[in-house]
């Protein structure tokens, strides 16, 4: 048996291809896969211990996803980073969202705002404990809680890829001892603001702060990145 952390289950439900993709997203948006590393295959099928069609199907998932790409010469990499990418990001970001947290106003239900509310509080224990791993992973839930009141599954999946590529750029500043925790602050107000407009059924305010929270948060993010010397020619940061 291997006994590998990277092992995979075979009990699982899912497929081997979609599990190994589910591992290198984790490694992808914690930073520990960094933007330009290579993705070889020969390595992902020593490391998994699986077949080069599951590592390939991997592969083609996570460029799906937009969190790799294929350069000539280099194989697959993880996707590059740099101020235009977050920039044209976030502005998808905006459109997208400030529409569908208009649309989860008018549906959701007391549940909903109550969960919502209870995750804001779990963001706020998370900072205390200056676990920004797992603050960023309740960012996502509260979003993602939010959106479940969205009755567009195009919409859904749009949003959901759009923030798998966010993860992946915060990844890269969440190690500043700095800015991640003014950031999570922020972050936990804006929420705040957000839920507050959505429990109250206003979509034109909800849309608005939602839209103001994206520009805000793109501008933070891109001056982060900057001031940490994140190389603008698309290459990992030496």
């Amino acid at each position: 048996m291997n006994t590998s952390p990277d092992a995979i289950d075979p009990r699982s439900r899912k497929t081997v291809a979609a599990l190994i993709t589910d591992r290198l997203v984790d490694d992808i948006q914690n930073g520990i896969l960094r933007p330009g590393s290579r993705l070889v295959q020969m390595d992902l099928v020593q490391r998994f211990n699986v077949s080069r069609v599951a590592i390939r199907d991997a592969l083609m998932d996570l460029r799906r996803r937009g969190l790799s790409v294929s350069i000539p010469l280099r194989g697959d990499v993880v996707r590059p980073i740099s101020i235009k990418t977050i920039k044209d990001l976030f502005e998808i970001r905006r459109i997208n969202e400030g529409y569908a947290t208009a649309l989860a106003s008018r549906n959701i239900s007391r549940a909903g705002v109550q969960r919502l509310q209870a995750i804001i509080h779990e963001q706020k224990n998370l900072l205390a404990k200056a676990d920004i791993a797992g603050f960023i992973d309740k960012d996502w839930e509260f979003h993602r809680s939010l959106f479940a009141f969205v009755d567009n599954e195009a919409l859904g999946e749009l949003i959901h890829g759009l923030w798998a590529q966010t993860r992946q750029a915060r990844s890269i500043a969440q190690r500043d001892v700095v800015w991640a925790p003014n950031w999570g602050k922020a972050s936990i107000k804006r929420h705040q603001e957000i839920l507050d407009a959505v429990a109250s059924g206003d979509a034109e305010l909800a849309t608005r702060i939602t839209e103001q929270t994206i520009s805000i948060a793109a501008e933070e993010l891109c001056q982060e990145l900057l001031a940490s010397g994140w190389d603008e020619d698309l290459q990992e940061k030496k």
